[in-house]
């Protein structure tokens, strides 16, 4: 099928078209004269891309939806669903305080709140602004869920660790430049970035044949004087050294590992997948 076929009968914009063979979602045959033949899946799978996003479903929601036959459809729903109980439940605590309810009966419904908090949520309430985001961000993926009894000591240990750390300091030019990158950077954004890392570790030799070009291209950046005279790299480096500094590898990593499992499991497989990247890049 041709694309212009394809955009009658789906809606989408020729632009969405290529985004979404970009992130993979799709894989139309390509011709010698740059034209592309989508098949009939290609075009199943945009009819239900097209639903998804109206329904406010991420790119990576959706991928993980399309890939999994449709499975992981029932986790996303059970993560919306929970968000929306918050939300609702946040609403009535602040109509209670609104309507001058009591100070022990507003702390009594927070505190039954918390426990359904998210540990992401935790902790983007305890170090509010951009160290907190610039900490949290990588692990954004593994702390969407609550906390469990068994991980609690531990990670009350990474709070008081973070809390005595001395203040990252950046300079008014630098934080400018955190403000300016991260404006249009948001959570959907974020969370299709942390899913492009989650799927390079799943299948290693498959993400660095399917990304020989990307991957040579990213080095190439990172070796080259633009780079290495950059704002990004400066602070970069700056928050690579504040944290050996503070011994973060050796005391939070292992703390996040116990309260988080799926960034354990995430971790183990990041170790050997990164054995996997150097055997290759040295052969």
């Amino acid at each position: 099928m041709l694309r212009s076929e394809i955009q009658k009968e789906t809606g989408l914009t020729r632009k969405a078209i290529e985004y979404y063979e970009d992130k993979g979602l799709i894989h139309p045959q390509k011709s010698e004269n740059g034209y592309r033949d989508y098949s009939i899946n290609d075009l199943e799978i945009l009819k239900k891309v097209s639903i998804f996003r109206k329904l406010g479903m991420s790119v990576s929601e959706i991928g993980q939806c399309i890939s999994s036959g449709g499975d992981a459809l029932s986790s996303v729903l059970r993560e919306k669903q929970h968000q929306l109980d918050l939300d609702e439940k946040r609403k009535k605590i602040l109509e209670m305080i609104v309507k001058g309810e009591s100070n022990e009966l507003i702390n009594q419904k927070i505190s039954l709140l918390e426990v359904e908090e998210t540990i992401y949520e935790k902790l983007e309430i305890a170090f509010p602004g951009y160290f907190g985001q610039m900490i949290f961000a990588a692990y954004q993926p593994f702390l969407n869920e609550p906390l469990e009894d068994d991980g609690k000591n531990s990670f009350y240990k990474y709070i008081a660790y973070l809390d005595r750390l001395p203040a990252f300091e950046l300079t008014e030019e630098e934080k400018k430049y955190i403000e300016k990158i991260s404006s249009s950077f948001d959570m959907k954004t974020l969370k299709d970035v942390n899913q492009a890392k989650l799927d390079a570790i799943e299948s290693p030799e498959n993400w660095m044949k399917d990304n020989e070009d990307a991957i040579s291209q990213y080095e190439s950046y990172k070796n080259s004087e633009e780079y290495q005279n950059s704002m990004m790299k400066q602070i970069q480096d700056k928050l690579k050294n504040f944290m050996k500094e503070n011994q973060y590898y050796e005391i939070a990593i292992p703390l996040i590992r116990k309260f988080s499992k799926s960034y354990d499991n995430y971790y183990k497989k990041l170790i050997k997948a990164n054995e996997e990247y150097l055997n290759n890049k040295y052969q």
